[in-house]
Protein backbone atom coordinates (compact mmCIF):
# COMPACT_ATOMS: atom_id res chain seq x y z
CA UNK A 1 0.00 0.00 0.00
CA UNK A 2 1.32 3.60 -0.98
CA UNK A 3 1.58 5.75 2.16
CA UNK A 4 -0.12 9.75 1.50
CA UNK A 5 1.12 10.65 5.25
CA UNK A 6 3.86 9.64 6.97
CA UNK A 7 4.27 10.87 10.86
CA UNK A 8 7.00 10.30 12.78
CA UNK A 9 8.23 11.12 16.52
CA UNK A 10 5.35 14.40 16.74
CA UNK A 11 5.80 16.17 19.76
CA UNK A 12 3.29 19.66 20.07
CA UNK A 13 2.28 21.13 23.77
CA UNK A 14 0.21 24.72 23.88
CA UNK A 15 1.97 27.89 25.14
CA UNK A 16 -0.34 28.08 27.94
CA UNK A 17 -0.25 24.01 28.77
CA UNK A 18 1.85 22.61 31.18
CA UNK A 19 1.74 18.68 29.61
CA UNK A 20 2.03 17.82 25.69
CA UNK A 21 -0.86 17.81 23.63
CA UNK A 22 0.67 15.20 21.46
CA UNK A 23 3.35 12.62 22.96
CA UNK A 24 5.61 11.04 20.21
CA UNK A 25 3.23 10.02 17.71
CA UNK A 26 3.88 8.28 14.64
CA UNK A 27 1.40 6.97 12.17
CA UNK A 28 1.44 6.13 8.35
CA UNK A 29 -1.73 6.57 6.62
CA UNK A 30 -2.38 5.31 2.96
CA UNK A 31 -3.69 6.46 -0.33
CA UNK A 32 -7.59 5.29 -0.68
CA UNK A 33 -7.66 4.36 2.68
CA UNK A 34 -10.72 5.44 5.25
CA UNK A 35 -9.24 5.95 8.89
CA UNK A 36 -10.95 6.78 11.94
CA UNK A 37 -9.58 8.66 14.53
CA UNK A 38 -11.04 8.28 17.88
CA UNK A 39 -11.14 9.42 21.54
CA UNK A 40 -12.34 11.56 24.71
CA UNK A 41 -12.38 15.12 24.45
CA UNK A 42 -8.84 16.23 25.22
CA UNK A 43 -7.58 12.79 23.64
CA UNK A 44 -5.36 15.21 21.24
CA UNK A 45 -7.47 14.41 17.93
CA UNK A 46 -7.87 17.42 16.63
CA UNK A 47 -4.24 18.65 17.66
CA UNK A 48 -3.21 16.02 15.24
CA UNK A 49 -5.14 17.30 12.08
CA UNK A 50 -4.22 20.95 12.70
CA UNK A 51 -0.79 19.40 12.94
CA UNK A 52 -1.55 17.29 10.07
CA UNK A 53 -3.03 20.38 7.98
CA UNK A 54 -0.62 22.59 8.82
CA UNK A 55 -2.51 25.03 11.22
CA UNK A 56 0.14 25.18 13.95
CA UNK A 57 3.85 24.02 13.89
CA UNK A 58 4.84 20.81 15.68
CA UNK A 59 7.33 21.33 18.57
CA UNK A 60 9.23 18.29 17.07
CA UNK A 61 9.21 15.34 15.09
CA UNK A 62 7.91 15.43 10.60
CA UNK A 63 5.42 14.99 8.94
CA UNK A 64 5.67 13.37 5.14
CA UNK A 65 2.35 14.24 2.51
CA UNK A 66 2.56 12.65 -0.67
CA UNK A 67 6.27 11.96 0.01
CA UNK A 68 6.77 15.43 1.16
CA UNK A 69 8.35 16.91 4.25
CA UNK A 70 6.48 19.33 5.69
CA UNK A 71 8.56 22.64 6.15
CA UNK A 72 8.12 26.06 5.93
CA UNK A 73 8.73 26.23 2.44
CA UNK A 74 6.31 24.18 1.10
CA UNK A 75 3.50 24.15 4.17
CA UNK A 76 0.95 25.99 1.20
CA UNK A 77 1.85 23.53 -1.42
CA UNK A 78 0.73 20.44 1.01
CA UNK A 79 -2.24 21.92 2.49
CA UNK A 80 -3.75 22.22 -1.57
CA UNK A 81 -3.75 18.30 -1.25
CA UNK A 82 -6.04 18.51 1.93
CA UNK A 83 -9.67 19.76 2.16
CA UNK A 84 -11.50 19.59 5.64
CA UNK A 85 -14.83 19.34 6.19
CA UNK A 86 -16.24 20.89 9.74
CA UNK A 87 -18.96 20.08 12.16
CA UNK A 88 -21.09 22.84 11.22
CA UNK A 89 -21.48 23.88 7.49
CA UNK A 90 -22.63 26.97 8.06
CA UNK A 91 -18.95 27.99 9.33
CA UNK A 92 -17.89 27.24 6.37
CA UNK A 93 -20.52 29.24 4.08
CA UNK A 94 -19.03 32.64 2.17
CA UNK A 95 -21.33 32.98 -0.60
CA UNK A 96 -24.78 34.50 -1.00
CA UNK A 97 -25.41 31.52 -3.26
CA UNK A 98 -24.28 27.63 -3.16
CA UNK A 99 -22.36 27.92 -6.29
CA UNK A 100 -20.17 31.07 -5.12
CA UNK A 101 -19.49 29.53 -1.90
CA UNK A 102 -18.19 25.86 -3.85
CA UNK A 103 -16.12 28.50 -5.71
CA UNK A 104 -14.65 30.07 -3.02
CA UNK A 105 -11.75 27.68 -2.54
CA UNK A 106 -10.99 27.89 -6.37
CA UNK A 107 -11.17 31.36 -6.03
CA UNK A 108 -8.33 31.88 -3.71
CA UNK A 109 -6.43 29.53 -5.88
CA UNK A 110 -6.82 31.95 -8.44
CA UNK A 111 -8.90 29.50 -11.06
CA UNK A 112 -9.89 31.21 -14.18
CA UNK A 113 -13.48 32.02 -14.27
CA UNK A 114 -14.67 29.67 -17.30
CA UNK A 115 -12.31 26.69 -15.43
CA UNK A 116 -13.83 27.65 -12.35
CA UNK A 117 -17.42 27.26 -13.51
CA UNK A 118 -16.94 23.79 -14.91
CA UNK A 119 -15.26 22.81 -11.44
CA UNK A 120 -18.12 23.89 -9.73
CA UNK A 121 -21.04 22.38 -11.91
CA UNK A 122 -18.70 19.06 -11.60
CA UNK A 123 -18.43 19.34 -8.01
CA UNK A 124 -21.87 20.37 -7.11
CA UNK A 125 -23.12 17.09 -9.69
CA UNK A 126 -21.01 14.60 -7.50
CA UNK A 127 -22.45 15.25 -4.75
CA UNK A 128 -26.16 15.88 -6.30
CA UNK A 129 -26.81 19.51 -5.33
CA UNK A 130 -26.92 20.82 -9.32
CA UNK A 131 -30.70 21.84 -8.58
CA UNK A 132 -29.87 24.07 -5.86
CA UNK A 133 -26.98 26.36 -6.99
CA UNK A 134 -28.76 29.53 -6.98
CA UNK A 135 -29.97 28.81 -4.06
CA UNK A 136 -29.16 30.68 -0.83
CA UNK A 137 -27.14 28.41 1.45
CA UNK A 138 -28.62 29.20 4.70
CA UNK A 139 -32.01 27.67 2.88
CA UNK A 140 -30.70 24.48 2.88
CA UNK A 141 -31.56 21.41 5.17
CA UNK A 142 -28.29 20.45 7.43
CA UNK A 143 -27.83 17.56 5.20
CA UNK A 144 -28.08 19.69 2.49
CA UNK A 145 -25.85 21.96 3.97
CA UNK A 146 -22.90 19.55 4.09
CA UNK A 147 -23.26 18.30 0.79
CA UNK A 148 -22.57 21.94 -0.08
CA UNK A 149 -19.64 21.84 1.93
CA UNK A 150 -18.37 18.72 0.63
CA UNK A 151 -18.47 20.22 -3.04
CA UNK A 152 -16.61 23.10 -1.83
CA UNK A 153 -13.87 20.94 -0.68
CA UNK A 154 -14.03 18.54 -3.89
CA UNK A 155 -13.88 21.44 -6.40
CA UNK A 156 -10.41 22.10 -4.96
CA UNK A 157 -9.44 18.57 -5.92
CA UNK A 158 -7.31 17.58 -2.52
CA UNK A 159 -6.17 13.89 -2.65
CA UNK A 160 -7.16 14.30 1.47
CA UNK A 161 -10.42 14.30 3.08
CA UNK A 162 -10.49 15.19 6.50
CA UNK A 163 -13.79 14.99 8.52
CA UNK A 164 -13.58 16.87 11.95
CA UNK A 165 -16.85 15.42 13.49
CA UNK A 166 -18.71 16.45 10.22
CA UNK A 167 -21.92 14.54 11.17
CA UNK A 168 -22.20 14.79 14.32
CA UNK A 169 -25.32 17.80 13.78
CA UNK A 170 -27.03 16.05 11.40
CA UNK A 171 -30.25 13.53 11.76
CA UNK A 172 -29.34 9.84 11.34
CA UNK A 173 -30.81 9.63 7.67
CA UNK A 174 -29.03 12.88 6.72
CA UNK A 175 -25.84 11.50 8.84
CA UNK A 176 -26.25 8.26 6.39
CA UNK A 177 -26.77 9.93 3.22
CA UNK A 178 -23.65 12.07 3.86
CA UNK A 179 -21.34 8.67 4.96
CA UNK A 180 -22.54 6.80 1.90
CA UNK A 181 -21.41 9.71 -0.33
CA UNK A 182 -18.33 9.92 1.20
CA UNK A 183 -17.58 6.21 0.77
CA UNK A 184 -18.78 6.77 -2.93
CA UNK A 185 -16.18 9.59 -3.38
CA UNK A 186 -13.76 7.81 -1.49
CA UNK A 187 -13.73 5.22 -4.09
CA UNK A 188 -14.59 6.94 -7.17
CA UNK A 189 -11.74 9.65 -6.58
CA UNK A 190 -9.34 7.95 -4.67
CA UNK A 191 -9.20 9.60 -1.86
CA UNK A 192 -8.14 8.90 1.27
CA UNK A 193 -10.24 10.16 4.54
CA UNK A 194 -9.66 11.21 7.82
CA UNK A 195 -12.54 11.00 9.85
CA UNK A 196 -12.29 12.67 13.07
CA UNK A 197 -15.58 11.45 15.14
CA UNK A 198 -17.18 9.91 18.42
CA UNK A 199 -20.03 7.74 16.11
CA UNK A 200 -19.53 4.28 16.14
CA UNK A 201 -21.61 3.88 12.93
CA UNK A 202 -19.48 6.44 11.00
CA UNK A 203 -16.17 4.12 12.68
CA UNK A 204 -17.62 1.28 10.75
CA UNK A 205 -16.88 2.59 7.50
CA UNK A 206 -13.43 2.87 7.86
CA UNK A 207 -10.58 0.38 7.42
CA UNK A 208 -8.86 1.17 10.42
CA UNK A 209 -8.99 2.97 13.68
CA UNK A 210 -6.69 4.71 15.87
CA UNK A 211 -7.71 5.08 19.31
CA UNK A 212 -5.96 8.36 20.70
CA UNK A 213 -5.71 9.03 24.53
CA UNK A 214 -3.45 11.15 26.08
CA UNK A 215 -2.14 12.45 23.23
CA UNK A 216 -0.75 9.40 22.05
CA UNK A 217 -1.88 6.23 19.99
CA UNK A 218 -3.50 3.48 22.22
CA UNK A 219 -4.67 1.17 19.66
CA UNK A 220 -4.25 1.19 16.13
CA UNK A 221 -6.35 -1.67 14.25
CA UNK A 222 -9.01 -3.04 12.21
CA UNK A 223 -12.73 -2.01 13.63
CA UNK A 224 -13.82 -5.51 13.88
CA UNK A 225 -10.57 -5.82 16.75
CA UNK A 226 -11.69 -2.19 18.18
CA UNK A 227 -15.14 -3.47 18.35
CA UNK A 228 -14.03 -6.45 20.99
CA UNK A 229 -13.02 -4.14 23.59
CA UNK A 230 -17.04 -4.32 24.50
CA UNK A 231 -18.15 -1.90 27.19
CA UNK A 232 -14.39 -0.66 27.55
CA UNK A 233 -14.62 1.60 24.22
CA UNK A 234 -16.37 3.97 26.27
CA UNK A 235 -12.83 4.49 27.75
CA UNK A 236 -11.89 5.85 24.52
CA UNK A 237 -14.78 7.95 23.87
CA UNK A 238 -16.66 5.35 21.55
CA UNK A 239 -19.90 3.75 22.39
CA UNK A 240 -20.03 0.37 22.31
CA UNK A 241 -21.99 -1.20 19.13
CA UNK A 242 -25.48 -1.96 19.74
CA UNK A 243 -25.22 -5.68 18.37
CA UNK A 244 -22.16 -6.08 20.99
CA UNK A 245 -24.39 -4.66 23.68
CA UNK A 246 -27.11 -7.57 22.48
CA UNK A 247 -24.35 -10.19 22.14
CA UNK A 248 -23.43 -9.46 25.82
CA UNK A 249 -26.92 -9.58 26.74
CA UNK A 250 -27.66 -13.09 25.08
CA UNK A 251 -24.66 -14.73 26.24
CA UNK A 252 -26.67 -16.02 29.36
CA UNK A 253 -29.35 -17.72 27.39
CA UNK A 254 -27.92 -18.71 23.88
CA UNK A 255 -24.55 -19.96 22.69
CA UNK A 256 -23.13 -17.52 20.53
CA UNK A 257 -19.42 -17.16 18.79
CA UNK A 258 -16.16 -15.02 20.41
CA UNK A 259 -15.27 -11.78 18.63
CA UNK A 260 -17.77 -9.17 17.17
CA UNK A 261 -20.07 -9.47 14.34
CA UNK A 262 -22.28 -6.51 13.04
CA UNK A 263 -25.93 -6.02 13.22
CA UNK A 264 -26.75 -8.27 9.64
CA UNK A 265 -24.29 -10.59 10.67
CA UNK A 266 -25.93 -10.99 14.28
CA UNK A 267 -29.51 -11.19 12.80
CA UNK A 268 -28.51 -13.98 10.42
CA UNK A 269 -26.74 -15.94 13.04
CA UNK A 270 -30.21 -15.54 15.43
CA UNK A 271 -32.32 -16.55 12.18
CA UNK A 272 -30.12 -19.80 11.82
CA UNK A 273 -30.47 -20.63 15.83
CA UNK A 274 -34.41 -19.62 15.23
Amino acid sequence: MEKIISIKNLNYTYPESKSPAIKDVSLDIYKNEWLSIVGKNGSGKSTLTKLIDGLIEADSGTIEIAGQVINDNNIWEARTKIGIIFQNPDHQFVGATVEDDVAFGLENQGVPREKMVDEVDQALSLVKMSDFKKRDPQSLSGGQKQRVAIAGVLATKPQIIIMDESTSMLDPDGRKTVLDLVEELRRQQDLTIISITHDIEETELSQRIVVLSDGQIVKDDKPINIYDIGPDLTKYGLEEPFSSELMSTLRDSIKLPDGYLNEEELMKLLWKLH
